[in-house]
């Protein structure tokens, strides 16, 4: 009999080799031979003609989407509603008075001039604002500094007990 392990990282050569069968051992050790159970399936499901042929990122889908005007408008009311819907118990956030506004945190990010993921950061409580920035904030949500800071208190309150 050959040896089956040929690596040379092989931990040990095989130590003995079974070149005769018993017929008895053979049978027993056997399950019933059944018939080979075969799956047919049917044809792929074909992509229709408005399919992309690729995954597409959701924030490049929503830019697509906010270059339309009626969708851009659609797209504040949809924000809108998610915050007054879905994070009405978090009370005023940074978030929150984002979303009402209608802004994504990349339409956000331009009008203050930085990028998304920082506008995330903030909102996560991982970033610490300078007064320029929360100055800049406070003008593109139209809201006062001492409301920007209770959104910012608050938002940080939310996140350190979603940590817990």
């Amino acid at each position: 009999m050959t040896q089956l392990i040929r690596s040379p990282n092989a931990s040990s050569a095989p130590i003995r080799s079974y070149d005769k069968v018993d017929k008895d051992v053979a049978l027993k050790t056997h399950s019933v031979p059944e018939a080979c159970k075969v799956f047919e399936f049917g044809d792929f499901v074909v992509p229709g003609p408005g399919t992309p042929a690729r995954p597409v990122a959701i924030g490049d889908l929503v830019a697509k989407w906010e270059a339309v005007p009626e969708r851009q408008a659609a797209m504040a009311l949809a924000r809108g509603w998610v915050a007054d819907t879905l994070h009405a118990d978090d009370g005023v956030t940074l978030r929150t008075l984002r979303m009402k506004k209608g802004m994504s945190q990349q339409l956000l990010a331009a009008s203050i001039g930085t990028s998304q993921p920082h506008i995330a950061r903030i909102e996560g409580g991982a970033d610490s604002l300078n007064i320029d920035t929360c100055r800049r904030l406070a003008n593109a949500l139209d809201v006062d500094l001492n409301t920007l800071n209770d959104a910012l208190i608050r938002q940080q309150s939310l996140n350190d007990k979603k940590q817990r």
